[in-house]
C-alpha cells in the first residue's frame, strides 16, 4: 500500500468511526480506485453501505473484499450477519460456518448463525449454536435471550424462564427481555406472574408498547376491561399505528356493550392496517349485535378476502345468517367453522346463546350431538 492510499484509508477509517458514513464511502472509493485489490477499503465501505441501509450494494462490496482475499475474517463475519439482516439463512450459515473453521471461538458468529437457524425454524439446532456463543462467552446476554426465544418456540416454556433469568442477571433492565419471559410466563399459564413480567418491562421502559398490548390482553382475560383499555391507550398514545391495541380495545368495549366506541376502534385498527382481518370480523361481530346485518356481512367479507380461512369470520357469518332466519346458510357457516378448528367452535357453537334460533334444526343438532359425545 503505497503512503497515499494509506492515508486515504485510514481517514476512511475515522469518518466510519464518526458515522459518516456517506463520505467515508467516497474517500474509500478514491483508495479503491488508486488501489483496487485493497481487501480492506472494500470491507469497510461495504460496512458503511450497510449501515445507510444499502444492503444489496454492500453484500456486492464483501463480496468483493474476499475475491480479494477469502480469509478476511471480519468480511465474513459481517457477511453472515448482512445476510440474517436480509433474511437470507441459509448463505449467512454457510458463511458462518467457513468463518468458524477459522475462528471456531467466535462467539459473535455462533450466536448470529443461531439467529439464521431461528429463521430457518431449525430451533434445536439454533439452541446448540447459542450454547456454543455462551461457552466462549458467558456474558452474551443476546445467546441467552435468543436461546429462550427458540426454547419458547419448543413448547419447552421452563427451559425458556431459565434462559431469560440468565440473560437479565447479565442487563436486568432490557425491556424485550422482561417482554419475552412474561410471554413465556404467560403462555404457560402463569398469568399473573406474567402480568408482572409486563409491569417489569414497563418499568424499565414506559415506551414498551408491546408490553402495554399484552398487559391490556391478560387484564381483559381477568375480565378487568376498563384497565385493559388504558392499557391499550397507553400503547396508542405511544404508537397510534399500534393496530392491534386498536382491535383489542374494540374488544374490551365491545364486552362492555359499548358498541359504536368499539366500532370506532375496529375503525382505527383497519385504518391504520387494512388488511388487519381480525378488525373487520370483530367490527362485522358489533354490527351484528346492532341488528346491522348488511353491514355486518360485508365487514366479516372484507375479513375472509384478507383471510379465506378465518374460522373466526366464517363462524361469524353463520351467527349473521342465522340472524336473518338463512338457516341452511348459517349451519353450512358454523360447520365449516368447525372443521377448521373443531376445539374451539364445537364447544363454542353447542353453548352460544347467539345461536339459538339453531337449536331445531336437525343438522345443527347432529352437530352439538357429536360435541357431546366427545365431551
Amino acid at each position: 500500500m503505497n503512503s497515499d492510499s494509506a492515508t486515504l484509508f485510514q481517514r476512511g477509517v475515522d469518518l466510519f468511526e464518526l458515522r459518516d458514513w456517506a463520505d467515508a464511502i467516497a474517500v474509500l472509493d478514491q483508495v479503491i480506485q488508486q488501489q483496487p485489490d485493497h481487501d480492506a477499503a472494500w470491507c469497510c465501505k461495504a460496512l458503511c453501505q450497510g449501515l445507510l441501509q444499502q444492503l444489496e450494494t454492500s453484500l456486492a462490496s464483501f463480496d468483493q473484499a474476499l475475491a480479494i482475499n477469502p480469509t478476511n475474517l471480519k468480511a465474513l463475519e459481517n457477511r453472515g450477519i448482512l445476510l440474517v439482516q436480509m433474511e437470507r439463512p441459509k448463505e449467512a450459515i454457510a458463511t458462518f460456518d467457513v468463518l468458524l473453521q477459522f475462528q471456531p471461538m467466535d462467539y459473535k458468529a455462533w450466536s448470529t448463525k443461531g439467529d439464521a437457524l431461528v429463521q430457518l425454524k431449525r430451533f434445536q439446532d439454533a439452541i446448540h449454536a447459542y450454547d456454543c456463543a455462551l461457552e466462549f462467552n458467558p456474558n452474551d446476554f443476546k445467546a441467552y435471550s435468543n436461546r429462550g426465544n427458540a426454547f419458547v418456540e419448543l413448547g419447552r416454556y421452563h427451559s425458556a424462564i431459565s434462559s431469560f433469568d440468565k440473560a437479565l442477571a447479565i442487563h436486568p433492565d432490557e425491556p424485550q427481555i422482561w417482554f419475552n419471559r412474561a410471554c413465556a410466563l404467560d403462555i404457560s399459564g402463569k398469568k399473573e406472574e406474567a402480568l408482572a413480567g409486563y409491569d417489569r418491562a414497563l418499568t424499565a421502559s414506559p415506551v414498551h408498547v408491546s408490553s402495554w398490548v399484552n398487559r391490556g390482553n391478560l387484564l381483559a382475560k381477568r375480565g378487568n376491561e376498563t384497565e385493559a383499555i388504558a392499557s391499550y391507550d397507553e400503547a396508542i398514545q405511544l404508537d397510534p399505528k399500534a393496530t392491534q391495541a386498536w382491535n383489542n380495545r374494540g374488544l374490551a368495549l365491545r364486552r362492555l356493550g359499548r358498541m359504536k366506541e368499539a366500532i370506532a376502534s375496529y375503525d382505527q385498527a383497519i385504518a391504520t392496517n387494512p388488511t388487519n382481518y381480525e378488525a373487520w370480523d370483530n367490527r362485522g361481530y358489533a354490527l351484528a349485535k346492532m341488528g346491522k346485518i348488511r353491514e355486518a356481512h360485508a365487514s366479516i367479507d372484507q375479513a375472509l378476502e384478507a383471510h379465506p380461512n378465518h374460522a373466526n369470520g366464517i363462524y361469524n357469518k353463520g351467527y349473521c345468517y342465522a340472524m336473518q332466519g338463512k338457516t341452511t346458510l348459517a349451519v353450512d357457516h358454523i360447520s365449516r367453522a368447525i372443521a377448521l378448528n373443531p376445539q374451539k367452535y364445537l364447544p363454542a357453537a353447542a353453548t352460544d346463546p347467539d345461536l339459538e334460533m339453531l337449536h331445531s334444526n336437525k343438522r345443527f343438532q347432529a352437530l352439538i350431538k357429536s360435541y357431546r359425545k366427545l365431551s
